[in-house]
């Protein structure tokens, strides 16, 4: 089976001490009605790991079968680490909704080729042949974003422009790879992915994209 990382190294020693409580991490699930990729946070780790009821990009909660396989990753000292479970019981504690999950054998040390994707809508502006740009940044990911723009923006797949991510104060490149009309609204869609962007600012991204998915889940309580 095809994995959407590469595995840089493998841990099998001390590992309770890798399992940081409180640390936001990507929930995938390979298989099953709710195969997909969604957010939590870790709640406690003592024989089994306790985790947040994981949520999707719209906040709405993964409710898995005993015995799921999946895959946790999340960041710690600026590594991206993850490591293979299953599922065994939801729960609620204090009106916190719990998953336990099982201890893993080893951590991995990996390179994730997709990532977790959260709706934004956010205000937000690109630079485009030395103009700046207003636009809507609708989703982001670890690898790319979807923005949309007014009628009279018209950009072409292929086109670079620097888009504003202002949560993280910088202009990250964009490259355009598909582009959507909504005729109705008057607005274009386009879907870009980074380009020419090192680990420390695609882990940023991610680490902003964790942070968010968890916002967006605590205002729908």
């Amino acid at each position: 089976m095809r994995h959407n990382y590469n595995i840089v190294d493998r841990y099998k020693e001390d590992l309770i001490s890798m399992i940081p409580i409180g640390e936001k991490i990507e929930l995938e699930v390979k298989q099953g009605d709710f195969k997909g990729i969604y957010a939590s946070r870790i709640e406690d780790v003592l024989k089994e790991i306790k985790i947040a009821l994981p949520t999707d990009k719209k906040g709405a909660y993964a409710v898995l079968e005993n015995n799921t396989p999946i895959l946790i990753s999340y960041f710690l000292k600026e590594k991206l680490l993850a490591f293979n479970s299953k599922t065994i019981q939801r729960s609620k504690e204090n009106n916190l909704k719990i998953l336990l999950i099982s201890f893993p054998n080893e951590i991995l040390r990996i390179e994730k080729r997709e990532f977790f994707r959260v709706t934004f809508n956010i205000v937000s502006n690109f630079i485009y042949k030395k103009d700046k740009v207003k636009c809507l940044i609708v989703d982001i990911s670890g690898s790319g974003v979807a923005i949309q723009t007014d009628p009279d923006i018209k950009l072409k797949i292929g086109d670079i422009v620097k888009l504003e991510i202002k949560k993280l104060r910088q202009y990250i490149p964009i490259k355009i790879a598909r582009t959507i009309d909504f005729k109705e609204s008057k607005k274009l869609r386009y879907g870009a992915y980074f380009v020419n962007v090192n680990e420390k600012q695609r882990d940023k991204i991610i680490k902003y994209c964790f942070s968010e998915a968890i916002r967006q889940r605590k205002l729908l309580k």
